[in-house]
This record gives structure tokens, C-alpha cells and sequence, in this order.
């Protein structure tokens, strides 16, 4: 919760003690004016109704107002008395107001008593200036001018009100005093319009009030006020509702939005910065209608919603997808669109979720929009996510600089993104940058190379552990299955291998062979169960023809120039036993050498299973049996 400010700005203490300088002399001037025999039973009874009337208010719903008919009995006193009775009354119920109210400081307290003591004294000026008569005279004679004066006197008393108020409040809270004005000016302004209408009614006959008209009138203020009361407690209640709605609306989202994080390992945090800097852009852009914001801060966090309905071995695919799971993956969108379809969002997400794929061109997905077709939310939201993408450890590759992905955008303007949008959301980079490493994000900082690359050192674990795992790790690899396995691996030029075991210690994989170049660097390494290329090659039983050597072995794969690996399980009598994964520097894998791993891993199976069949069991009992399932 953010602190309440205890300090005053210093316009603030500027424009107060103006204000009560001011409001010091006018009730000093109409104190030495007033005399006793002023006071009669008129200007009693209009001071206590003033005074009385003042502790009746209703707030206006939505507004930071509230009104009461205070005022007529204030523009009554005027009329009748002229400017000394009202201002000193004015005056003592701003003092009472200030005695009463929980905050006590004495700047606000002042502030109180001086504002309407001007308000009402240069209304008083304004009304007889115009009628052209002197207070307590007979208004009839100048009846033409009545309803001008009683304007004017409206006029004045609501600009110094509503005027001095909104800019006090303004300035203590660092916001735009016109937007605070502005806020309730139409309800004050036809509150006391309306007040001082009926006073001048009231009092017209001359210098006492007529009851007749009083009469009249008053059973149409009670009424007025009880119906106002009774529609401002409706609408206090609706709007209360819509709060709770929103709040609900805001929890599904949120809701949602873990889902996808759960389920998407690949991109899990991706879609938070892509909100911040989404809306960022936005309102960079001139974007100020308060529902299409609302929708884009939704869809910002819900664009990749979809995914959930992609299946895991091509979510977290830690390679480049083929056509086939391209178009799988592509459909992300519009289920994205169904699915939020059925939550019936108060505000436009749907269109932006299902057109965030869509291309400049014409060439996107999946509906093909072309240029302004595509909706202003989706726009803004391709560019943010492409750029949070490029910048971001995905299984397939390492993250870019901002500089780079920088360069890929300004090359995809025009083609595949808003020329508009990419200039003006490269313009907010370096402080977007600023205020993420200011909210705690420093992706930069990750020590992984890959995200999702969790990599555990053999002596990181309990020694006993250790212990079965490398004793383990020993046995299942007898000399002739390591010797046909660096045969096999020699024939392939420059190429190096691991051949990766599935262990029963926190559902890993460890290193049961290596050929002899890459053996000692990688003897400690073991790798989580569905993470990098080998880990997802066990957890999905499924081979990875090309990808980078990074994933799997990090800054081992920069020291030995390694830039490609081929993945495939290798399987003991139907058992999944380990993964076998083939490194290489330079151009990737051709089909036929990927074939040729394939039939490597075959023979290290058969291998394994012949030496299994002729060892004796207390030397070799054959692959773990593990729960291997794909992350989700």
C-alpha cells in the first residue's frame, strides 16, 4: 500500500495561504459591518438552516462531490442582508465542518472557513452589481434583472467553490486540477443554479421571506432530496456491483493467465512483460478510451490462452517445429478466441487475442487481415510480443540483444508489423528496459544460458546418492557396449557423444558414456527429466533431429565448438533407457546422418539387452523402470 503523502507541495502552501489571507479579510471586513441590530429573527433562522442544513449531503455517485440545499438558505441570507450575515455564517460552519471532521490538519481546516467566506461574499457583489439594488430592498422593482443577477450570483459562488477546491485538491495530490473540476462542475453547477433560483423566488417580495412561496417550495426540496438520496444509494449500489464484477473479471484473468504459465514452461513469465510493455506502447500511441485499454491489458496477458490446447511436445519442443506442428502450434489463436468467447468479457479482448498472429501483408494467421484491418490492440501486441520473444531463452535458441532484435523488427516493418507501432515502440525501449530492471526483472542476470536449462552437478547431490548414481551409471555400461559405441561415433567425422542413463535420483538423466574428447568435461553432468534436448527426448520418447548444442550442454558447448546435436531414445527391450545425443560443429545433421543415430542408439540397445541377458544379477539387473511423463 502505498504511504499517504505528509509533505505539502509547496504551490500548495502557496495558493492556502493566499486563500486564507483572503478569506481573513473578507470576514474581518463583513465582522466590522455587521451590527446587532442587523440581526433579526430572518437572519437566525437562516443561519441555523445554513448551518443544519450543511450536515445533510449526498455524495454524487462517481464523483468526488456531494451537494446539499445549504445553498438556498446562503443565497437567501444574501439577498436579504447583503454580504456581512452569510459570510460570517459560512464562516462558522466551516469551522464547525473542520471540528468535526477525522482530519484535523490545520491548513485543511483553514482552507475550510476562508474559501466559502470568498466564494459567498463575491456572489453577494456579482447579485446586487447586476439587480442595480441594495441588499433588503424590494426586489419587484427590478424584476427583469432578477433571474441575470440570480444567474451571476450562481455563476460566481459555483466558480470560487468548485474552482478554489478542485485546484487545492489538485495540488496535494499532484494531479490535473482541470480533470478534478471537471469532474463534478455539471452536478455542482446545477445545484447551485438551481439553489439560487429558488431563493430569489423565495425573498423576492423585499426584506423578509415570503412563506407562501417558502411554503411551496420546500415540500419540492424534500422531495428532491429524498428521491436524489434514494437514486444516489442506487447507484452507489451499481456501481459497487460493477467493482465486484470487475474484480471478478480481473480474477479470471488472472486466473488464465497462470494457467498458460503452468502450461507453457517455454515461455512461463513472457506474457507479464508483455503486458507492461503493451500497454506502454499504447498509451504512447494516443490509446486513451478507457474499455479498449481495459482490453488490451486483458488480452495482452491472455494472448497465448490457446496454448493450452496445444499439446506438450510441441509446446516445449526444444527444436524447430516441422510444417505439421507448425500448424498445430498455429492454432493456438483462434482457440485462444473460443475459449474467451464463452467468458463473455464487458470489453473487446477476443479480437485482439485472435488476431495477434496476423501479418501487415496479408500473410499472418488466421484469418489473413490485412494492414488497418487488423485491430490496433493486436497490432500493438504482435510487435511486443515478437520483440519480448527475440529478446527471451526459448529451447530452440538463445536469446538476442535488444540491439538485434531491434534490427529484426525494423526489417519486418512493413511486412509483418505496423510501420507506426515498430517506430514508436522501439522509441520506448530504453525506458521500458529501465522500468523492468526497476520492478525486479533482470532476465539478464539468469544464469542459465537457456531458460528451462537446469543442469545439476553430481556433487551437488548427498554422497550416498552419488554413490548409487555413479556405481550405477558404471555397471550399465559394460567395455564392449563402450567400445561400439566410440566405433560407431568415430566413423562420423567431428562428431562427439553422450550417452545419457535414466536414474532414480530426482528423475534424472546422468552420463553413462562419453566419447573419449568430450569424457571428462561432461562425467559429472546430469540433466532433468524433460529439460534441454536430451531431457525432452526422454520425457517425449520421441527423437530431435536438429537443434542447438547449447541447450543441451551450455557453455561446454561453446568451449568444444559445438553448435548442432541429434537426440533419440535408446530403448532395452522395450524399457526406455537412457537417450543417446550426437554433437557436432558446424553445418547440422544431414538426413542420412540423422538416420545413422537412429541405428547407433539401436545397436547400443541391443547391446545393453545381450549383456543384461549373460550378466549375473547381482552385477547388472537392467534399465530403471521410471515414471517418465512429458512436462507440461
Amino acid at each position: 500500500m502505498r504511504a499517504e503523502r505528509t509533505d505539502i507541495p509547496r504551490s500548495l502552501l502557496v495558493m492556502i495561504i493566499m486563500v486564507i489571507l483572503t478569506g481573513t479579510a473578507v470576514i474581518a471586513h463583513s465582522a466590522s459591518v455587521f451590527t446587532v441590530r442587523s440581526l433579526n429573527l430572518y437572519a437566525v433562522l437562516l443561519a441555523g438552516l445554513t448551518i443544519a442544513s450543511g450536515r445533510f449531503t449526498i455524495k454524487v455517485p462517481g464523483r468526488p462531490a456531494t451537494v446539499s440545499v445549504s445553498e438556498v438558505f446562503v443565497f437567501a441570507s444574501i439577498l436579504l442582508f447583503g454580504a456581512p450575515v452569510p459570510v460570517l455564517t459560512v464562516a462558522i460552519d466551516g469551522l464547525w465542518t473542520s471540528l468535526t471532521q477525522k482530519d484535523r490538519r490545520l491548513y485543511r481546516g483553514l482552507f475550510n472557513i476562508a474559501e466559502p467566506a470568498i466564494s459567498t461574499w463575491t456572489a453577494a457583489q456579482v447579485f446586487f452589481a447586476i439587480a442595480g439594488v441594495a441588499p433588503g430592498a424590494t426586489l419587484s422593482a427590478t424584476m427583469p434583472l432578477l433571474l441575470p443577477a440570480a444567474i451571476g450570483m450562481a455563476t460566481a459562488f459555483f466558480a470560487l467553490n468548485s474552482g478554489l477546491s478542485a485546484i487545492a485538491v489538485a495540488l496535494e495530490n499532484r494531479t490535473s486540477a482541470y480533470e478534478m473540476w471537471r469532474s463534478h462542475a455539471w452536478y455542482l453547477g446545477i445545484n447551485y443554479l438551481t439553489a439560487a433560483c429558488l431563493a430569489t423566488l423565495a425573498v423576492s417580495s423585499g426584506s423578509r421571506i415570503n412563506f407562501a412561496v417558502a411554503g411551496l417550495a420546500a415540500p419540492l426540496l424534500v422531495l428532491s432530496y429524498v428521491a436524489y438520496r434514494e437514486a444516489s444509494t442506487r447507484v452507489d449500489e451499481a456501481h459497487r456491483h460493477v467493482a465486484d464484477v470487475e474484480r471478478l473479471y480481473r480474477a479470471s484473468v488472472e486466473m488464465l493467465a497462470i494457467a498458460v504459465d503452468a502450461k507453457d514452461q517455454v515461455t512461463h513469465g513472457h506474457i507479464r512483460s508483455v503486458q507492461r510493455h503493451t500497454l506502454a506502447a499504447a498509451a504512447a500511441l494516443g490509446v486513451t478510451d478507457a474499455r479498449e485499454l481495459k482490453a488490451i491489458e486483458a488480452g495482452a496477458l491472455l494472448h497465448d490462452i490457446g496454448k493450452l490446447a496445444v499439446p506438450d511436445y510441441v509446446l516445449n519442443k526444444p527444436s524447430a517445429l516441422t510444417d505439421a506442428e507448425f500448424e498445430t502450434m498455429k492454432r493456438h489463436a483462434s482457440m485462444g478466441a473460443r475459449i474467451l468467447t464463452a467468458v463473455n468479457f464487458p470489453y473487446p479482448i477476443v479480437p485482439i487475442v485472435r488476431h495477434h498472429h496476423e501479418r501487415w501483408d496479408g500473410r499472418g494467421y488466421p484469418d489473413g487481415l490485412v494492414g488497418a484491418e487488423i485491430p490496433l490492440g493486436a497490432r500493438i501486441l504482435a510487435v511486443v510480443d515478437c520483440f519480448d520473444a527475440l529478446t527471451s531463452d526459448r529451447p530452440y535458441r538463445p536469446k538476442l540483444s535488444d540491439e538485434r532484435a531491434i534490427e529484426i523488427l525494423q526489417a519486418r516493418k512493413g511486412i509483418f508489423y505496423d510501420p507506426v507501432v515498430v517506430e514508436k515502440f522501439i522509441g520506448l525501449i530504453p525506458a521500458l528496459r529501465h522500468d523492468d530492471a526497476a520492478s525486479g526483472e533482470h532476465r539478464d542476470a539468469q544464469a542459465s544460458v537457456v531458460a528451462g536449462l537446469t543442469r545439476m552437478k553430481l556433487r551437488d547431490i548427498s554422497q550416498p546418492d552419488r554413490d548409487r548414481v555413479m556405481s550405477r551409471s558404471t555397471a550399465l555400461v559394460p567395455p564392449d557396449v563402450r567400445d561400439l559405441l566410440d566405433r560407431q561415433v568415430a566413423r562420423i567425422g567431428g562428431a562427439y557423444a553422450c550417452l545419457f542413463k535414466c536414474t532414480a535420483v530426482d528423475n534424472t538423466l546422468a552420463v553413462a558414456h562419453a566419447t573419449p574428447a568430450l569424457r571428462e568435461a561432461v562425467d559429472d553432468l546430469n540433466v532433468r527429466m524433460g529439460v534441454g534436448v536430451s531431457g525432452w527426448v526422454a520425457a517425449n520418447r520421441s527423437t530431435i533431429a536438429r537443434a542447438e548444442a547449447v541447450l543441451d550442454l551450455g557453455e561446454l558447448a561453446n568451449a568444444f565448438a559445438l553448435t548442432w546435436c541429434a537426440s533419440t531414445p535408446v530403448f532395452v527391450r522395450g524399457d526406455l533407457f537412457g537417450v543417446l545425443t550426437l554433437y557436432a560443429a558446424g553445418a547440422a545433421y544431414s538426413d542420412e546422418l540423422i538416420g545413422a543415430v537412429g541405428l547407433i542408439a539401436q545397436e547400443v540397445g541391443l547391446a545393453i539387452a545381450r549383456d543384461d541377458a549373460s550378466a549375473a544379477p547381482s552385477q547388472f539387473r537392467g534399465p530403471a523402470r521410471l515414471s517418465i511423463a512429458a512436462v507440461s
